[in-house]
């Protein structure tokens, strides 16, 4: 027993050793490739086929496409009985609350004597209006013929003044008596007198006649209005309280308060036996599909269009996309109707999301499909896709050097190991990699990344991230890729996967 347990500890010991010996040697080729590298060897990638996306990312809160406030007609009305509860799934048409029946009859009652009342204090209200112009007019009549009476019998006056003026002077031409001339120009200047009076007198009739109609008519035409605007009124708050009859008809003959649509109740703002005087009795949101709302910085939102394709993570879906379409665009600051999304709850690395500074503008963003996992008010991570490329060769964009000639690439040659310029024609960016395009390019050809700038190991590590679908890494962000100007944009080679929800 001593002698097999000596040498379990000799083998184990022994095994030991050896695993210590091996680590110090990985570790020292390691070391080795690294300050190699790090001491002007050249690091190289193969130019590959990719699927490319330019996003800008946002993060969000879920919201429902429609809600409904649900009110009641009646006023002061006791609540007999609530139907719902928080969370329940209603169709169009359930009952959610039922009121008491005896203050709905009490109700409608109220509403038929109001319309009562109304009615004969309106038909009151016109009758005296009526009373009034009829006094009018009569009075105006009777004014009328008084001032024509009086016209006449100056004018008669007037006419028998002018007749004896004229008789006097006619027996003054003929009078030879110095005696009869001197009593005939007394009767003379005595009518004259009266003849001057007999002509004011017509004057001030005439006068007095066409201000009295004048007076008259301004009267007739005040009562007329006075009718007309009792009448309208007599209409009106008729028709108002025979609205209330109806309603206060309809309240007792639909006791319950139904649902307007589908929709889930989020909210019941009343208990059994409450006093109801208005507002808001329950709400519900139609959650047969969601849309996001979000903000977008100023330094993005001039590439954000209406009608862009989304890519949407949430915490509750996990890895599973969803996908949306922006269908709105908020045209300036002052627009927005949403809480900002902090830094704080942006990506890692991305600072491209929506900040809370004065310059976010607000998207709405709405999903294409639904899902039972999805709840109202969960955080959303939005990859806006601003512009694809499909299986197009591509490189490190640090392996572009741009000369007065133009952008090229330098390549390794397969047989001779040496290098060459070739000329490319840049395309689509994403943020580590670059379309490329030009007659000596070949896909699978070695190109030249300068080693101070990017490790071989790094860019085949992207590489692998970036896959072959285009949608990146769901757990690096928004596509991930270096830092730099690009950083506020989604993709590295990929669509711009959002990244899972804070937490993750």
């Amino acid at each position: 027993m001593k002698k097999q347990k000596k040498k379990w500890i000799i083998l184990g010991t022994g095994i030991c050793m050896a695993g210590i010996i091996t680590t110090l040697l990985f570790c020292f080729q390691t070391s080795k490739e690294k300050v190699s590298a790090g001491n002007g060897k050249t690091n190289t990638v193969r130019v590959k086929k990719m699927d490319l996306t330019k996003s800008v990312s946002a993060t969000g809160t879920l919201a429902s496409v429609r809600s409904k406030t649900v009110t009641a007609k009646t006023n002061d009305s006791t609540v007999k009985k609530v139907l719902v509860e928080v969370g329940d799934s209603v169709k169009e048409g359930d009952s959610l609350v039922t009121f008491d029946k005896e203050d709905l009859q009490e109700a409608l009652q109220d509403a038929k004597e109001n319309l009562a009342n109304v009615k004969s204090s309106s038909d009151r209200e016109v009758t005296s209006a009526e009373t009034q112009l009829s006094d009018a007019k009569t009075n105006a009549a009777e004014e009328k013929s008084r001032q024509k009476k009086e016209i006449t019998a100056a004018k008669k006056t007037l006419a028998e003044t002018k007749k004896t003026v004229s008789q006097l002077k006619k027996q003054l031409k003929k009078a030879k008596d110095q005696q009869a001339k001197a009593s005939l120009e007394q009767q003379l200047a005595q009518a004259e007198e009266k003849k001057e009076k007999a002509e004011t007198s017509y004057q001030t009739a005439v006068s007095n006649q066409s201000s009295s109609s004048r007076q008259n008519n301004s009267s007739i035409s005040n009562a007329e209005n006075a009718v007309e605007t009792a009448k309208a009124n007599r209409t009106k708050n008729v028709k108002e309280a025979q609205k209330l009859v109806e309603e206060a008809q309809e309240n007792l003959e639909q006791c319950a308060v139904k649902a307007a649509m589908d929709g889930l109740v989020t909210a019941v703002n009343v208990s059994e036996g409450d006093s109801y005087s208005g507002g808001s009795l329950i709400q519900i949101e139609d959650t047969s599909a969601y849309t996001v709302s979000t903000t977008v910085d100023e330094y993005d939102i001039s590439d954000v269009k209406k009608g862009q394709k989304v890519v949407i993570l949430t915490e509750a879906t996990g890895d599973d996309e969803l996908e949306g379409e922006i269908s709105f665009v908020a045209p300036s600051t002052s627009s927005s109707s949403v809480s900002s999304v902090t830094d704080s709850e942006a990506p890692s690395g991305n600072s491209g999301n929506s900040s809370s500074d004065s310059s976010g503008y607000e998207v709405k963003i709405t999903l294409k499909s639904s899902d039972d996992r999805l709840k109202l008010g969960m955080t959303a991570k939005c990859s806006i896709i601003l512009e694809e490329a499909e299986n197009v060769l591509a490189v490190p964009y640090d392996a572009v050097k741009q000369t007065k000639d133009g952008n090229t690439i330098t390549v390794i040659e397969e047989n001779s190991g040496s290098q060459k310029e070739i000329s490319v024609t840049p395309g689509m960016e994403s943020d580590y990699y670059v379309e490329v395009q030009g007659s000596d390019l070949q896909e699978g050809m070695q190109v030249v990344i300068p080693s101070d700038e990017t490790d071989t190991s790094d860019a085949g590590e992207k590489t692998e991230q970036a896959g072959g679908n285009g949608l990146g890494n769901p757990m690096n962000g928004f596509g991930g890729g270096p830092g730099g100007a690009g950083e506020r944009r989604g993709g590295g080679n990929g669509s711009g996967k959002p990244d899972r929800a804070p937490g993750n």
